[in-house]
């Protein structure tokens, strides 16, 4: 995902790997480790820097720092909680000198701090005093909000700013104020429960703490956003996190905690059903369930995962879409939330500055003051060509895993829109290929999934002219097509179902003839725009086979060229390969290594009949987890050689947690094992599973399939063999298993 021809500079240059996030709804803070948040930085600038606490693409506070008696202080150590929910820092005093005039040395106050969001940002500041001195203490709280737009914090240059208003004090809070270019009045209030001495945006609180003594000050950021004149979106709602009455009482903060973490608990729950033999394989899901809990928002149209933070914290279609068929097995529920919100957000018409057309999908939702000024085209935009038919691909998905014929009918309309729109403006030249260019300067360039500025590129590293026929996007005609057949045969409508599925054979032929390349061992990753092969070994045709695009004589191939090492890194499948013209395993898109990616990978192989691939993939990302801070796999890291990095190398501003990325796990897993649910049959399949990173026992507990319940353990025996063991299964439900050792 990438802005990049609105933001030069993509990342901004803030791109510090000792940030922290916490997310709560349409609300996140992104912090340093010691708890600061101080986007007052000398080096990249205040706008430019990431730090603060953002709602909708705005950021509501720029700056909540903690120093004492003037001095800086010293981090200790810090914990994200396991639950998802809080963070919390250890710090100590630097030498100081207290306002009494005491001189106090390093490390002899102990300062603890406590922090998570539930409807706002709640701070707690526990301050011990191990010296034998009575401390003195001038606490200051320095806080300010600058109201800037995410682009600006990733580096745009905005034309035109609303005005920030003076701030407002009272006995315990400050509040800031900026009334925006379009006639909205957003607020930011820090309120404390102490006394303090406002001075500008500090709070000077005065603490007098004897010998082994400790106080409590607690801090709570609250904010709000009044429409004036100004409908909301349909992302938008009273009950949503965050916005609300600046004078609203808030709540306690153990209240707050618990009602943050009941929040957290349920949805964790969705996917948290499996338990290995491994502790560090169950750290590794454990952290993807909380980081997809962390990353979904309750929307009126219900759960929707936002892709990633801090720079995609908000719903994108091909983002949702794809988490959604990863976690489908487990969680029917957010698959339904992305359908609905994306079918509520379908174009209607031709808007060449947004980049839409009737029935297209969408690619982009932003609510902050560029986008909904139009200084970018981003408030909702649909410069993507692959979301349109992921869509119907899901609402054929979901169907099959819950047999929801009501939600069907409801996305009927949306689905038959969806295929209007690829046969009319998807094909633009009318030769069965879906192709894509921008329809203005102002759009994304390219409008695949690898979608910065250089990723679609010739054997010589010349740039592609547009349209461009990606290889992937193909495959994903061919599964919508067969998917839309099928809905229409089920709801029994007037489309000829048995047309679709031949154009869908007939384009898996067309695929051949175009894409294949003898040399390459693999697919072309596209067609340029005078229809010439982009002869480049990519990630790309690796999707084609779980979209059921490749033919059977040429899954061989590519599987052996997607596990050569030009390819695979021993961290995962890189995007191209290392011996193409623009390959840098630091590129965004061209070398780099991303999880979700590979997850696709593993589930083709594995309804290809290379398990063996799903296995090692799954594996290399397990391995890949172990090196990252809490078992989470960001968005992507380089794809430098196992054979040269005894880690995986960070990439520097990738997104972390990122929805994908933690929904890999899932579909990797789904793959290895070889599981397969289909609710209109009441039928959960098992077809040659295989057991990842060296695990000797697998649980799934509580697998439902419209509301018939089973739990299954998969065990090693010996190398080869895995035994599927069925604890429980509902009468209703039939589990198939099939080239394993089965025991009731």
């Amino acid at each position: 995902m990438t802005n990049e021809d609105v933001v030069p500079n993509r990342f901004g240059p803030d791109t510090r790997h000792d940030f922290h996030v916490l997310k709560d709804g349409d609300l996140f803070a992104v912090f340093q480790a010691s708890g600061q948040i101080n986007a007052r930085d000398a080096t990249i600038g205040e706008a430019r820097s990431k730090d603060g606490l953002f709602f909708r693409d705005t950021r509501y506070l720029s700056r909540l720092s903690l120093s004492i008696n003037g001095t800086d202080l010293i981090e200790l150590g810090h914990d994200a909680r396991g639950d998802a929910v809080g963070f919390r820092s250890d710090l100590a005093n630097s030498r100081l000198i207290d306002s009494l005039g005491t001189e106090f040395q390093d490390f002899q106050l102990h300062i603890r701090r406590d922090r998570f969001l539930s409807d706002g940002l709640f701070d707690r500041i526990l301050i011990s005093n191990y010296g034998t001195a009575t401390a003195e203490l001038d606490v200051v709280i320095d806080c300010w909000a600058d109201f800037r737009d995410i682009f600006e914090v990733r580096g745009a240059e905005p034309t035109e700013r609303g005005e920030i208003l003076p701030p407002e004090y009272d006995t315990t809070e400050i509040r800031f104020r900026y009334s925006t270019a379009d006639g909205r009045l957003m607020a930011t209030r820090v309120r404390l429960d102490s006394c303090p001495q406002f001075e500008s945006g500090r709070a000077h609180i005065g603490v007098s703490l004897p010998p082994k003594a400790r106080r409590e000050i607690s801090c709570i950021v609250q904010i709000s956003e009044q429409f004036i004149g100004v409908e909301e979106d349909v992302d938008s709602s009273k009950a949503r996190h965050g916005a609300q009455d600046p004078m609203h009482p808030a709540p306690s903060f153990d209240n707050a905690r618990r009602a943050a973490a009941e929040r957290m608990d349920s949805r964790i729950g969705r996917t948290a059903r499996i338990r290995t033999s491994r502790p560090s394989f169950d750290a590794w899901l454990s952290r993807s369930s909380a980081d997809l809990a962390l990353l979904t928002a309750d929307l009126p149209t219900g759960p929707y995962p936002h892709a990633g933070v801090p720079w995609f914290s908000v719903p994108f279609g091909r983002d949702g879409l794809i988490t959604a068929l990863q976690t489908l097995w487990l969680d029917a529920e957010l698959a339904a939330g992305v359908l609905d919100f994306l079918a509520a957000t379908q174009a209607m018409r031709v808007d060449a500055f947004r980049d839409a057309q009737p029935g297209k999908i969408l690619h982009e939702h932003r609510n902050g003051e560029l986008a909904r000024t139009g200084a970018v085209p981003f408030h909702h935009y649909y410069g993507g060509i692959d979301q349109t038919l992921l869509f119907v691909v899901l609402a054929h998905e979901y169907w099959k895993r819950t047999a929801d014929h009501d939600r069907l009918r409801q996305l009927l309309p949306a689905i038959r829109a969806a295929m209007d729109w690829a046969a009319t403006y998807g094909d633009r030249d009318g030769d069965g290929f879906i192709e894509y260019a921008r329809s203005a300067e102002t759009g994304l360039r390219n409008q695949g999934w690898k979608d910065s500025e250089d990723s679609v590129f010739h054997a010589d590293g010349a740039l592609c002219d547009s349209p461009v026929a990606l290889i992937e996007v193909q495959g994903y005609y061919v599964a919508a097509l067969r998917a839309a057949a099928d809905l229409f045969s089920a709801m029994r409508t007037e489309f000829d179902a048995g047309a679709l599925r031949q154009q869908a054979d007939r384009l898996v032929e067309k695929i051949d003839a175009a894409y294949w390349d003898d040399g390459l061992g693999t697919y072309c990753i596209a067609l340029d725009a005078n229809d010439r092969p982009v002869r480049v070994a990519a990630s790309n045709a690796g999707h084609l086979p779980f979209f059921g695009a490749a033919l059977p004589r040429r899954l061989d191939r590519l599987f052996a060229t997607l596990s050569n090492p030009r390819l695979l890194s021993g961290w995962g499948i890189r995007t191209v390969a290392t011996d193409a013209a623009r390959y840098n395993p630091m590129g965004y898109h061209n070398g780099s290594v991303w999880p979700h990616d590979n997850s696709l990978i593993a589930a083709g192989a594995t309804t290809a009949g290379h398990t063996g691939l799903a296995c090692q993939i799954t594996t290399e990302l397990f391995d890949a987890s172990c090196h990252f801070p809490e078992h989470r796999l960001p968005e992507l890291w380089c794809g430098l050689s196992r054979t040269e990095t005894a880690q995986p190398v960070a990439f520097p501003s990738a997104c972390a947690p990122q929805a994908w990325a933690a929904g890999s796990a899932f579909l990797c897993l789904q793959a290895c094992l070889g599981l397969e649910i289909d609710a209109r049959a009441s039928t959960v399949r098992i077809t040659d599973p295989v057991l990842p990173a060296d695990l000797d026992w697998l649980e799934v507990n509580g697998l439902c399939v419209d509301g018939h319940c089973a739990d299954l353990i998969f065990r090693r025996c010996g190398t080869e063999v895995i035994d599927v063991e069925i604890v429980r299964a509902d009468a209703a439900l039939t589990i198939d298993i099939t080239s394993a050792q089965a025991r009731l």
